[in-house]
């Protein structure tokens, strides 16, 4: 079990799987919300039981509870690219994430995700931009 988890942070929509028989449960998000639901939640969302896998089989609902890197705010993305680039570039960018999005990580009120944070090293590579892209920071999350 964890120490540092903090149950706050579970959406309301992620299902807890509470089956302690599942030799996945050791290394899984969804069991480990389930061991720190807090008793004063009344409702929670749940693996239902009907749909364990059977002994032998891989579980379809499994989610590692390992943290990933997440990159946060992108104001100062560009700044070392030339005025032209940068505006296709933000362009590119957006037609990508969508504008509400965009602007969304840009004010940091939501993180870019490894894969986010891959494309944008892929799209500055493609542009035959050397420098690798500069994010605002780093934190370590849980993927729900």
């Amino acid at each position: 079990m964890e120490k540092d988890f903090n149950y706050q942070t579970v959406p309301s929509s992620f299902a807890h799987c509470f089956n302690a028989e599942c030799p996945q449960s050791a290394t899984c998000l969804r069991a480990l919300a389930a061991q720190h639901c807090a008793s004063g939640v009344c409702f929670i969302s749940t693996v239902n039981p009907n749909f364990y896998p059977k002994v032998g089989e891989t579980c379809p609902y499994f989610k590692p509870n390992q943290k990933v890197r997440m990159a946060w705010g992108i104001s100062r993305l560009f700044d070392a690219i030339p005025y032209r680039r940068a505006t296709e570039m933000r362009r590119m960018l957006i037609g990508h994430f969508n504008k509400s999005h965009y602007y969304r990580v840009y004010r940091k009120e939501v993180p870019l995700t490894p894969a986010d944070q891959q494309y944008i090293s892929r799209l500055f590579k493609r542009d035959g931009i050397t420098e690798d892209p500069v994010f605002d920071f780093y934190t370590e999350e849980y993927v729900w």
